[in-house]
């Protein structure tokens, strides 16, 4: 079973391609109206793709084909993709992408395959249902999987990025991703804060160090590397899962705010950076992404 029901989106065929054109965009293309509209091929659009040389960069201009058949739940086949070679020709483009929310059929892929072996095309992809679900549950897709699949975003949390790329949160001893895996598991990981060992005279508490583990051995290793031989101790558990709501995120955001600003307690400058990475990084899962409402200046400056 599909994880994304494309028959959300209405079978007229325009915003299926207006949802292929978002799409490509965030892959970086840059998207053209060919210069010509015929009849027959009203939902053909071109993707220009920008590609490194020695010196400079050399434009590969793609047509894109979209053909929405999800109603029917049935695969695109040569009959629907009429004159593709005449298509590319009056779009001046290189290559051909079918994008699809069902499967191609052979017959089609082999013709396609055929065209490129004979060198009348330079390249052709086919993104399908298939290749769509893998990108649109990962991390800066999910401004498209709430637009275009509102069913689908009532019922799963999507992980939106703050920066230009992903902010994982790894378990220091294992690395395995403890972000991710709240999606798919319970009480898997826990952010540990080390104190160091205050001297009689001294009157403020200092965090000295945090890391992040998954609960058991590997925290368990983690504590003996850390707080045996020196002047550390493990003082705070706070378990990722506890924090996975709106409320327990802003409740931790300034319960450091509260505690940076009083006499009793500190953080050391490394200390401070890792958990002020946490906190953007956790942010992906608990906030939502910007509305356009937002200026690109703005969302940039949120966690400088």
């Amino acid at each position: 079973m599909n994880l994304f029901d494309f028959t959300e989106i209405p079978v007229d065929g325009e915003r299926w391609v207006r949802f292929a054109k978002d799409f490509l965009q965030l892959f970086g293309f840059h998207i053209e109206t060919p210069a010509y509209r015929d009849t027959e091929n009203v939902f053909d659009f071109c993707a220009v793709e920008q590609i490194p040389g020695k010196f400079n960069y050399h434009p590969f201009r793609w047509l894109v084909s979209c053909r929405h058949k999800a109603a029917t739940r049935t695969a695109v086949k040569e009959s629907d993709e009429t004159d593709i070679l005449e298509r590319l020709l009056r779009s001046r483009a290189d290559g051909f992408i079918g994008f699809y929310s069902t499967a191609v059929s052979p017959p089609l892929e082999f013709y396609l395959t055929e065209l490129k072996n004979k060198f009348q095309i330079k390249d052709y992809r086919i993104i399908d249902a298939k290749f769509l679900e893998t990108y649109l549950e990962t991390p800066g897709f999910a401004r498209i999987a709430f637009r275009y699949f509102p069913n689908y975003a009532q019922t799963h949390q999507i992980l939106h990025l703050i920066e230009d790329d992903y902010l994982p949160i790894l378990c220091e001893h294992c690395r395995k991703d403890l972000l991710k895996a709240l999606f798919t598991e319970d009480q898997q990981g826990v952010i540990v804060r080390l104190r160091r060992r205050q001297n009689t005279h001294e009157e403020t508490a200092v965090i000295a160090d945090i890391y992040v583990a998954c609960k058991g051995d590997c925290d368990v290793e983690l504590q003996a590397k850390y707080c045996n031989g020196t002047n550390l101790n493990a003082v705070s558990w706070t378990h990722l899962s506890d924090l996975v709501s709106s409320p327990a995120f802003l409740d931790w955001t300034l319960s450091l705010i509260r505690k940076i600003g009083t006499d009793e307690f500190t953080y050391t400058t490394s200390a401070l950076e890792k958990e002020l990475y946490l906190l953007k990084a956790f942010a992906q899962y608990t906030l939502r992404e910007p509305t356009g409402k937002i200026t690109p200046t703005a969302q940039k400056t949120i966690f400088s």
